[in-house]
């Protein structure tokens, strides 16, 4: 063997080793594993299901009107699946028959990957925790790595690994706004948890205590507020926090996470985004009317970014798009 080549051999199975911990990775899984939480907090329902409840409230004509529009969508879908059979067959036959012999010794039959059934999968949290724990093991300096296990391990209730996870966050960086949220939405859920364990209650209050410092929920997001006034992410947080807290302060969180200010460090499209997303997402209750206020003001911060574009129509769509496209560098610099 050539000295080179043992070289690079021996650099591919270092890549191996850590190929998981590349930025291209992380930021595949991070999407994974945020689309198997939203799965989990929304699943998706059986169309069938719902096509049932529906037509219990139509008329004669209506119900005719929409078996007759299923009937048209069922036949386009077969006769889509034919297609797509066809041209799943047509790629089989053109592959090399030693190449699929030796895939399947080595690895075994790869199973299909339907959407159908990836989107309606039966326990989306396992598979996100698929994700996370090469990142764990890999990525453990990145402060969303932690972020992200909170998220799954809240979902699935394991109390003393949300405490692993805010601690490991905390200790890259307190001052975090999704870390701010984590937190307080932790300490709420033990304190609402009256049948935890007594040694892990009390574990866990006394871990609490080093971090909240003696302040209840209130004053520490007043403090966070406070400490963090010039910028709009952490505003955002200290805001929605301010709601899941008391949802009569609606009115003075929406004017907190709404700040346009120029004194804002961090007024750019990116955030303003984060924003616009929670007022639509129902992390402030209902708020259309606000939401459409906000796009407006930073439609006029922001003229090229699709994000705030006003609601047009159809014909009028192609040249508003095809303006942000020829301005695509200027907005990504802005971003």
């Amino acid at each position: 063997m050539r000295k080179m080549t043992l070289r690079a051999y021996v650099d591919l199975l270092k890549l191996e080793d850590v190929l998981r911990r590349h930025s291209f990775y992380f930021k595949a899984a991070r999407c994974a594993i945020e689309i198997y939480l939203k799965l989990h907090d929304n699943p998706l329902t059986n169309e069938s299901q719902e096509q049932e409840v529906n037509s219990e409230n139509l008329s004669a004509k209506e119900l005719k009107k929409m078996l007759s529009k299923q009937r048209r969508a069922q036949k386009k879908a077969k006769l889509e699946e034919e297609r797509r059979h066809a041209e799943r067959e047509r790629q089989q036959k053109n592959q090399k028959k030693r190449r699929d012999e030796e895939e399947e010794e080595t690895s075994g039959p790869k199973e299909e990957l339907v959407p159908e059934k990836l989107e309606r999968i039966e326990n989306p949290l396992e598979e996100a925790v698929k994700f996370l724990t090469p990142l764990k093991n890999l990525v453990a300096d990145c402060i969303d790595t932690h972020l992200l296990a909170f998220e799954i391990y809240f979902r699935k209730g394991k109390f003393l690994l949300m405490l692993q996870s805010v601690k490991r966050a905390h200790a890259i960086d307190a001052d975090n706004p999704w870390l701010h949220e984590c937190l307080i939405r932790f300490s709420k859920a033990v304190s609402d948890h009256s049948n935890l364990h007594e040694t892990i209650n009390k574990v866990l209050t006394q871990e609490m205590k080093k971090i909240f410092a003696k302040k209840n929920y209130e004053s520490f997001n007043e403090e966070f507020l406070k400490k963090k006034s010039n910028s709009v992410e952490h505003l955002l947080s200290g805001a929605k926090m301010m709601y899941f807290l008391d949802n009569s302060r609606q009115e003075k969180a929406i004017s907190i996470a709404t700040q346009l200010d120029e004194t804002m460090s961090d007024r750019n499209v990116k955030t303003c985004t984060k924003v616009l997303e929670a007022l639509l997402d129902g992390s402030f209750g209902s708020l259309q009317l606000q939401a459409e206020d906000y796009r407006t003001a930073c439609h006029k911060l922001f003229p090229l970014a699709t994000a705030f574009m006003p609601m047009a129509n159809e014909d009028d769509k192609s040249p508003a798009m095809n303006n942000a496209t020829i301005n695509h560098d200027v907005l990504s610099n802005e971003i």
